[in-house]
């Protein structure tokens, strides 16, 4: 049976055996008693002639009823408890998500390994749960086995940014009893952490230099890439940077140095036929920035229909360079958006998503009065129009289905119009084989803007462009961006019970499929691009949505120089001693000994009366 000892310091009182030895080495000093006769001398018992000094021990049972009396003390005084054979110790380890814990693989395997089995305390069994402070992420480990709970982080890849790990706490102790152990693993030091958990810091303060950002430029018809270095460290660094093509060959390296906590900008052209590369920096303590894949940027094409009076012209013009990727068309059929003005001899709008502007045959000088208000609206966040100036025109009926942007007085200057419409297939003898529904906006300008100010004014540029670029995204065709680790993703996909699924493709340095998932279409919504740099594609049956390079540039994460070591880990807790071991149930027992060896020890020692004090010595002639 297995023996705790939860009072150490009790075996202090094991320096009573000596402290008990020593006194018996102290011996009463000889009387000397003049006698007749030495026939006496044979029955004396030896004692110290010199008087209380060192001398042999002499062998008596106070001496063992002492001994007996100091070693039954201590097994009292060290509270000895036996562990029950069922007990087990839980424990729930959270690992920091973040991206920096990469650099510490090492000393978390050697940490866990050190930790571990002591945690398992006073119970016969560990029952151990590592998780991660993401709490989306699925559990690491559950089992008994430290061994198999080290290899399962050997396979663990943080990527993440910095998360607040309450939620995983409080989910890893809702696993574990309230006596359950709680231990969150990070790089660097934590004041404090609810639901008692205890923390163990294993970082390391480290230099790093690495990526931070990119930007795309155009100059003399070529694309031109902007990569920013950064250095995290307090000395200056120097690192060697390449640029990795398509086939796989290297540019020739060039050298770069960067000032203490400074950054440096570098610059190169895509190469003609080229649609991917990567920009290599020689690596360091942390890859995760040391590489910059990029795919050349490629936004859905928007095209635009126009049926405005001749008035309108110059606005077709400004729009169309001003807003990028975006193209006239001489078919409606072909256009992403109408561009129409309202005529109340013909007031029908287009069944598609457009943009409505009223034209105005009168002229007229009077210009709208009243205060200019505009709605709580995505579109309309941090615009100005105060400065708006309008003159009165002929308005467009709305409805109470239409949304009012922008007002003024009582005049609704700008709404948005979402319908519902329903595209048929009718047969030859004109009955409805098919019909499917479509959803449809329409931002309505209810005043002429070529009578007011309002395409001098920034606002109005940047509500078109916002309109834009929501029915951009909504369109389903291929396009090329380049995106952050971990970032969530929005495709525009054909949605209904009989869409096909996505497919998520991953593809390593070399060009070749690394991984391929399929993913349910009404989880769209959810997705994330990589967690690791690299180049991935999304397809949904045949068409391809996105061609896309996930590059790091977390700069909390790649600044290593908070990184430190804390260690504030207990295995022994009152509550976990009083459940997982029971005490001495033989306790009385032993002190009614330690009672009875002290009388006995008492008796034996106590002063008796001597013959030679009941009778008068005879004196020696």
């Amino acid at each position: 049976m297995n023996l705790v000892i939860t009072n150490p310091l009790g075996f202090w009182a094991l320096f009573g055996i000596p402290a008990v030895i020593l006194i018996h080495f102290l011996q009463r000093q000889a009387r000397i008693i003049p006698l007749s006769t030495l026939f006496l001398l044979s029955q004396t018992q030896r004692e110290s002639v010199s008087g209380r000094r060192f001398d042999r021990i002499t062998n008596s049972i106070p001496l063992w009823l002492q001994l007996l009396m100091v070693t039954l003390l201590t097994w009292l005084l060290v509270e000895p408890r036996y562990v029950k054979p069922a007990s087990t110790q839980q424990v729930a380890v959270i690992l920091d998500s973040s991206a920096s814990m990469t650099v510490f693989k090492e000393s978390l395997k050697e940490g866990l390994n050190n930790k571990l089995p002591d945690l398992r305390g006073t119970a016969s069994n560990l029952q151990l749960y590592i998780f991660e402070s993401d709490p989306d992420k699925p559990t690491i480990y559950a089992g008994d086995s430290v061994e198999e709970a080290v290899a399962a982080v050997e396979n663990w890849a943080p990527a993440a940014g910095a998360i607040d790990p309450t939620s995983a706490l409080r989910l890893a102790r809702s696993r574990v009893n309230r006596e359950g152990i709680l231990v969150y693993i990070t790089d660097s030091p934590v004041e404090s952490l609810p639901f008692d958990a205890q923390v163990l810091a294993i970082g390391e303060t480290l230099p790093n230099c690495g990526f931070t950002g990119v930007s795309f430029d155009t100059s003399d018809e070529k694309l031109v890439w902007k990569a920013v270095i950064r250095n995290y460290s307090d000395k200056e660094l120097t690192r060697t940077w390449q640029v990795e093509f398509a086939d796989g060959s290297l540019s020739k390296p060039t050298q770069l140095t960067i000032s203490s906590g400074g950054m440096s900008t570098i610059a190169s052209s895509f190469p003609n036929g080229t649609d991917r590369l990567r920009v290599l920096l020689n690596e360091d303590s942390f890859p995760l920035d040391d590489q910059l894949p990029l795919v050349r940027p490629a936004p859905k094409d928007l095209n635009i229909w126009s049926n405005t009076a001749p008035k309108f012209a110059n606005f077709n013009a400004r729009l169309s360079n001003s807003f990028p990727n975006v193209a006239f068309v001489n078919d409606s059929s072909e256009a992403d958006i109408s561009l129409v003005s309202y005529d109340p001899l013909s007031p029908e709008l287009p069944s598609a998503d457009s943009i409505v502007v009223v034209d105005e045959t009168t002229q007229s000088r009077r210009y709208l009065r009243g205060g200019i208000v505009a709605e709580k609206h995505p579109l309309m966040d941090g615009l100005n129009w105060q400065s708006l100036l309008v003159r009165e025109s002929i308005e467009l009926g709305l409805t109470e289905a239409d949304e009012v942007l922008l007002w003024q007085g009582n005049r609704p200057l700008i709404a948005l119009r979402d319908t519902t419409v329903f595209d048929e297939e009718k047969g030859p003898d004109g009955a409805i084989i098919s019909s499917a529904a479509r959803r449809i906006s329409q931002l309505i300008l209810n005043f002429d803007p070529t009578l007011s100010n309002a395409f001098k004014l920034p606002a109005t540029v940047v509500l078109l462009h916002r309109f834009c670029e929501n029915l951009r995204d909504q369109k389903i065709a291929p396009e090329s961006r380049n995106t952050e680790t971990g970032q969530a993703i929005s495709v525009s996909a054909h949605q209904g019970p009989e869409a096909d699924p996505l497919v998520f493709t991953s593809f390593g340095p070399d060009g070749k499929e690394s991984d391929q998932k399929v993913i349910n279409i009404d989880r769209a919504k959810d997705l994330r691009a990589p967690a690791t740099p690299g180049f991935f594609t999304i397809r949904q049956g045949e068409q391809l949505l996105l061609r896309s390079a996930a590059h790091f540039a977390d700069t909390r994460e790649a600044d290593l120089r908070s990184c430190t070591s804390q260690d504030n880990v207990s295995a022994i807790t009152g509550e976990a001693v009083d459940l997982h071991t029971r005490q001495d149930h033989l306790w009385r027992i032993w002190v009614f000994l330690v009672l009875i060896a002290l009388v006995l020890a008492w008796y034996f020692t106590k002063e008796r009366p001597k013959d030679e004090d009941q009778a008068t010595p005879t004196p020696v002639r």
